[in-house]
């Protein structure tokens, strides 16, 4: 099945592992007319920098066809909507049942407010015009929104340019 929905993809050859995206993530989520260093809160972004042997790289919701999230999900808190998978705060019961659903590991749960938690994860920043932030603020373009069917036509366009496909007769 081919994949339709947008994602972030990341290059962990380029990514030096400096949680800029987390700092730019949180901020465009929760930051609200202060700058980043007036923050005392913890910082919660919708996705966290992994180290392993190799280097590191975000982990981040890839936005899943079929969504094996929202398909665990039994209070129906994840959902789709304009073409991402999204988490309805008021509706997680903080079961933990998309987090052992999903394969990446992308979901977290996180502090709502004094006493509960809730589902976290990538929106891929909706209603940002210029895309996810974390892409737009990585210092060494680690980052990168993949849209699948524009993605497979521009690959196809330059494989046919350079010759890549040969005609069979």
């Amino acid at each position: 099945m081919e994949r339709l929905l947008p994602f972030v993809i990341a290059d962990s050859e380029k990514c030096t592992g400096c949680r800029v995206c987390e700092i730019a993530c949180h901020a465009y989520h929760h930051v609200v007319g202060k700058t980043i260093g007036t923050v005392i809160e913890p910082i919660v972004p919708k996705l966290y920098v992994q180290r392993n042997g190799r280097g590191a790289a975000p982990v981040q919701c890839h936005q899943c066809e079929g969504a094996p999230c929202a398909w665990a999900c039994v209070p129906q808190a994840i959902y789709f909507d304009r073409g991402r998978v999204m988490v309805d705060t008021t509706r997680c019961d903080s079961c933990r049942d998309c987090i052992e659903a999903c394969p990446f590991g992308a979901i977290q749960l996180v502090p709502d407010g004094e006493t509960s938690l809730v589902g976290n994860k990538c929106d891929l920043c909706l209603g940002r015009e210029q895309g996810p932030v974390c892409v737009a603020q990585c210092p060494s373009q680690a980052l990168r929104l993949i849209n699948p069917p524009k993605e497979k036509r521009t690959k196809n366009r330059q494989a046919a340019e350079n010759g890549k496909y040969l005609v069979r007769k």
